[in-house]
């Protein structure tokens, strides 16, 4: 090979080689950046790349952010190997720090041990966000969080679910922010020792819990309170419907959703409230006997809760709350005045909430800016046969004969599985035609549905409205995909 060939020959190794470490960006990032990215990766993931290089070969030993999930046995093995992978990992890692720790898997008392090392790992580490999720298959199988945990200068977002909680003394959390408690025995004095040693709390959640009977949120900075079902642990053999009382002076922001079994909600002192979301609902076996269908007690519960939320700028009713107030308006009752200005309805627009949703558009005269979300679940509320028959109506021309009740209506939002809906063209029909000062519909899809709308779902759509006579001649109307 001449000089001139080996001089090329170079030259070509030398091109390769720059387009080789150009294309490696991810190498050239600096640690601390690489670090952030695997944050995002589950940590049995996390370890893999470090076949990657030299130089990730133990990178990530120094992950501040370990996250580990047992999804299946194909994964993971047995829950004694899942578990014996998170021991392994905790010797060999060494930040200085974490940032989050996050365990998910199903628990049983024998894991015990391991489960109290890993906290006091974590805690040594000075954790800032602990997910601590300890599904059980048994309420005697459930873990007690050791008293250790209970006095924490660091974290700022602790999720404890399938937990036993019984602090002996005070709880200490001077730093922590937000707070979800899943699947655990409640009692008031638990709340209590929530609101008095956490001053910085903000946003506090409970999902799906048992055993008490009044949540008194008496904190001056928790702003953001969420509760998604409760039960008692009897509900199954008592018959007895027992008031659930939600005290929250200081929340700007509530949200009751879920199953609440024979609960009956009772919200007071709320008055600083500006948002609530209320999509609950209620399943008793005595409704399938009902003949006649009385439904005084959800009727009762539903108009104080509404009563209690009159004051709300921004409202959220779900499906079982409009099926509700149907009743009301099949019955020619009454629906308390609201004053809100922003109004979401989850709604599968399907016949038998069409009464609900007119007599609360009835009610909420001042309403601005209306939502329709196509996408949450269904739960329907049992009528009986005999209601249905004798209150029977036709769903098409419902919106037509009633009251105009969009005066002041200037944007409507409607979202989820809209294509094949018979009663929106009839409710979008009375929307044109009645709000004076509407400026936008928008009709799009949720990125969460399997439903994708086609061209012809728009035209057939568009072509509709474009025949509708309107009030506003500045109302837009925009498609979304």
């Amino acid at each position: 090979m001449s000089e001139s060939e080996e001089e090329a020959k170079a030259d070509l190794l030398r091109g390769k080689r720059r387009k080789t470490e150009k294309t490696d960006r991810i190498s050239a990032l600096p640690d601390s950046l690489i670090l952030h990215i695997l944050s995002f990766l589950q940590m049995d993931e996390v370890i893999r790349t470090g076949v990657l290089s030299k130089r990730w070969h133990l990178l990530w030993t120094s992950a501040q952010t370990l996250i580990f999930s047992y999804s299946s046995p194909h994964d993971h093995g047995t829950y004694s190997k899942f578990v014996t992978f998170i021991d392994d990992t905790l010797l060999r890692c060494q930040p200085s720090k974490l940032n989050k720790f996050s365990v998910d898997f199903i628990y049983s008392r024998r894991f015990v041990r391991h489960v109290t090392k890993w906290i006091t790992f974590v805690k040594n580490k000075y954790v800032e966000e602990l997910n601590l999720h300890l599904r059980s298959r048994d309420l005697n199988e459930i873990y007690d969080l050791p008293e250790l945990m209970y006095s924490n200068m660091c974290l700022r977002d602790l999720s404890l679910r399938h937990c036993n909680l019984v602090p002996k003394g005070e709880i200490n959390w001077p730093s922590l922010r937000v707070l979800e408690i899943g699947y655990a025995e409640l009692n008031q004095d638990f709340i209590k020792k929530i609101c008095s040693g956490c001053p910085a709390l903000e946003s506090l959640k409970f999902r799906s819990c048992y055993g008490i009977g009044c949540f008194n949120i008496d904190s001056k900075s928790v702003k953001k309170l969420v509760i998604k079902g409760c039960w008692d642990d009897d509900d199954d053999d008592n018959e007895e419907e027992k008031e659930l009382g939600i005290y929250a002076r200081n929340v700007t922001s509530l949200e009751i959703s879920g199953h609440f079994h024979r609960k009956i909600l009772v919200l007071q002192d709320v008055k600083a409230l500006v948002d609530a979301k209320l999509n609950v609902y209620r399943k008793l076996d005595e409704y399938i006997h009902n003949y006649e269908g009385d439904f005084k007690t959800d009727q009762n519960m539903v108009k104080d809760l509404l009563v209690s939320l009159q004051h709300v700028e921004k409202l959220s009713i779900g499906t079982w709350c409009l099926q509700v107030l149907a009743t009301l308006e099949m019955r020619t009752l009454s629906c308390p005045r609201m004053r809100c200005k922003n109004l979401t309805l989850n709604t599968h627009m399907k016949k038998w909430e069409l009464p609900g949703i007119t007599i609360l558009l009835q009610s909420c005269p001042q309403v601005e800016t209306l939502n329709i979300d196509m996408t949450s679940r269904f739960e329907e509320y049992y009528f009986g046969l005999y209601f249905k028959k004798s209150n029977d109506f036709s769903g098409g021309n419902y919106w037509i004969s009633r009251p105009c009740w969009v005066l002041y209506l200037k944007t409507l939002r409607i979202y989820g599985f809209w294509g094949g809906n018979e009663y929106i063209l009839s409710f979008l029909e009375v929307v044109l035609k009645n709000a004076m000062v509407l400026e936008k519909i928008f009709i799009g899809s949720s990125k969460n549905e399997p439903w994708i709308p086609t061209d012809a779902d728009y035209r057939r759509v568009a072509n509709k409205m474009l025949s509708f006579p309107r009030s506003s001649k500045d109302a837009v109307i925009l498609f979304s995909g």
